[in-house]
């Protein structure tokens, strides 16, 4: 129990004077990278929903949350769009964001793709301290509620190919805290994400999949997952990786129908702190209309060749992009 109101004050406290705004990190990176980066949309399906939810320190009041909410549509095979809604608390610390995203698209070839994205939307940053439980219940300190809006905005690359990904992005490019000053934009204070990932095939029916993510901001600790996931026969993968803050990550995920994949992970701290800060859990479900089979249709079905190895829209043609209800599933 005292454990429990240390933690829990430690929270309220570090969540009050906090300077620098947080940004999430989900062990199924490779299933939310629209979250975080606005150029990584609508690639797995052209009408994308991915919905991820991460508790950390499981049973511990007032312990870290969060969770996004990315709809990605793909607008033409060179542009896509996203609506991405994202919340975080932290003790007494409310975090809304919601943003829409752009990508733009710039192929070499039907399979190889440099893309640029950018979000913009608002934050609600709320700090509800009349939940806090002191020693005094009529302390006037702890009995408001503050709450701001304020503009922000990210930017984000991803190249996609055959085999592998990597992608960079800064998702908050304004710092927005409680504090007078407000939003600030302060490139010192940038989050910078970089992740890839390589598809190796080794057999017919298993596929090994190594991932790496990294977060990193001046003046403090590099952060990063190594992950490893297996998948058999295109259907479900197990998964087992690393965190640099001494934890183990482990999870599965199975693409259930043509149209629902889902997936869970948790970390578990390898130190002594393990009997402190419990496990993390995250829970990703994806909706993909449909999905398409295999990284090598990316784009296929929309481009022609005009003789001199670009690719452009097929307006002589008049091609018209068409639903995906309508279109002959592919074999």
């Amino acid at each position: 129990m005292k454990k429990g109101i240390s933690i829990a004050f430690v929270l309220t406290v570090f969540s009050i004077g906090v300077q620098a705004q947080n940004t999430a990190r989900y062990s199924q990176f490779n299933f939310s990278q629209g979250v975080l980066n606005p150029a990584a949309i609508a690639i797995d399906a052209e009408i994308m929903v991915d919905m991820i939810f991460r508790n950390q320190w499981f049973g511990f009041e007032g312990a870290p949350t969060n969770g996004a909410i990315n709809a990605q549509y793909e607008l033409y095979h060179d542009m896509a769009t996203g609506l991405n809604i994202s919340y975080d608390l932290i003790g007494v610390s409310h975090n809304t964001q919601v943003s829409g995203q752009y990508a733009y698209r710039l192929f070499f070839d039907q399979n190889n793709a440099l893309i640029f994205g950018v979000s913009a939307g608002l934050d609600q940053r709320v700090q509800d301290l009349g939940i806090t439980q002191t020693t005094d219940p009529n302390d006037p300190t702890f009995s408001s509620r503050l709450s701001r809006y304020m503009f922000n905005a990210g930017f984000g690359m991803h190249y996609h190919a055959r085999k592998f990904y990597i992608g960079t992005s800064i998702p908050q490019l304004f710092q927005n805290t409680m504090t007078p000053a407000g939003s600030v934009f302060t490139p010192r204070k940038w989050h910078y994400y970089l992740s890839t990932g390589f598809y190796l095939n080794m057999s017919e029916r298993y596929r090994l999949t190594p991932m790496i993510q990294v977060k990193t901001t001046p003046n403090a600790p590099i952060q990063g997952d190594l992950l490893l996931r297996n998948t058999f026969n295109g259907r479900w993968s197990l998964v087992l990786g690393y965190r640099s803050e001494n934890s183990i990550i482990a999870g599965f995920d199975a693409l259930i129908t043509e149209l629902v994949r889902a997936g869970y992970a948790f970390n578990y701290n390898v130190t002594g702190l393990s009997d402190v800060r419990g496990m993390s859990n995250e829970l990703y479900v994806g909706l993909g209309l449909p999905y398409h089979n295999s990284r090598e249709e990316f784009s296929k079905r929309k481009y022609i060749n005009n003789g001199n190895r670009k690719f452009k829209r097929d307006f002589n043609k008049g091609y018209k992009h068409r639903p995906w209800y309508k279109r002959r599933k592919k074999q």
